[in-house]
């Protein structure tokens, strides 16, 4: 009984010092970020990058420690590295207007620009949409919709039954639009999910790096791709070589170690 007394005293003692440890943590965090935003103020995108890295290196990740990254890189002439940390910036915080503008102001300096063809748009929407479109807002929106659909056919069925007249025709209509939006928002947010979940995007960080027909320093050059250029990566072979494919129709060899995966 008395050691039950006992315990029954330290754990509240316990709670509170490790609510104070935790506190602790998150300042000397939070301070870190404070310096390394002070020390890009001030320019030297040399510490601010170490003390930002800091913070990655412990999982401390957020859109702002990724744009303020690719900011300093941008400043240290990185192209590569600033557009890489912007895209993963943009992962988290994928409609956020500094972030897009920071990649169309880098994506001005590529020196592989490819000129895509008009597409239907639709499907030009639909892209648009998957690019953009956060997972969560679309669940959340999912929910709403479907929240609203109930509510609007129970509102319309008890109006009925009140007035006597019959609501059949307006219920379909109303419940076919519903329907219909949140089929649509399913099917992109299952198709997003599924294809961010297969996608492994990387940014080559080489001024100019050969891709090669097959992993071996030797092997044949089929092209040549620039610093800052965003390509897929289709496999890889134990961490030094990596399968990579620009725009689908030019596909070969490159070494990791010129790749800066944007998907963890």
């Amino acid at each position: 009984m008395k050691r039950l007394i006992i315990i029954c005293l330290l754990l509240p003692l316990l709670a509170f010092s490790s609510d104070r440890t935790t506190s602790n943590i998150m300042n000397k965090r939070e301070q870190l970020f404070k310096q390394g935003i002070s020390a890009y103020a001030n320019e030297n995108y040399v510490l601010a990058i170490e003390l930002f890295h800091q913070l990655e290196t412990e999982q401390i990740v957020s859109w702002e420690l990724y744009y303020n990254l690719g900011n300093c890189y941008y400043r240290q002439s990185e192209l590569g590295r600033a557009i890489q940390y912007w895209e993963k910036a943009k992962i988290l915080a994928p409609i956020h207007s500094d972030i897009e503008y920071n990649l169309s102001i880098a994506r001005e300096h590529l020196i592989d620009k490819v000129v895509l063809p008009d597409t239907f748009p639709l499907f030009t929407w639909y892209n648009t949409m998957q690019r953009h479109l956060p997972l969560n807002v679309s669940i959340r929106i999912i929910g709403i919709l479907l929240m609203l659909f109930v509510l609007v056919l129970g509102g319309y069925r008890l109006h009925a039954r009140k007035t006597g007249r019959s609501c059949k025709g307006i219920c379909i209509t109303i419940g076919s639009l519903f329907l219909a939006v949140m089929l649509l928002l399913t099917i992109i947010t299952v198709d997003t999910a599924q294809k961010r979940s297969h996608e492994k995007r990387a940014v080559i960080l080489e001024e100019s790096v050969y891709i090669l027909s097959e992993p071996a320093d030797d092997a044949t050059v089929l092209f040549i791709l620039h610093e800052g250029s965003t390509v897929l990566i289709n496999k890889d072979i134990e961490n030094e070589w990596a399968n990579i494919s620009y725009f689908d129709d030019k596909i070969g060899w490159i070494r990791m170690e010129y790749l800066g995966k944007i998907e963890s």
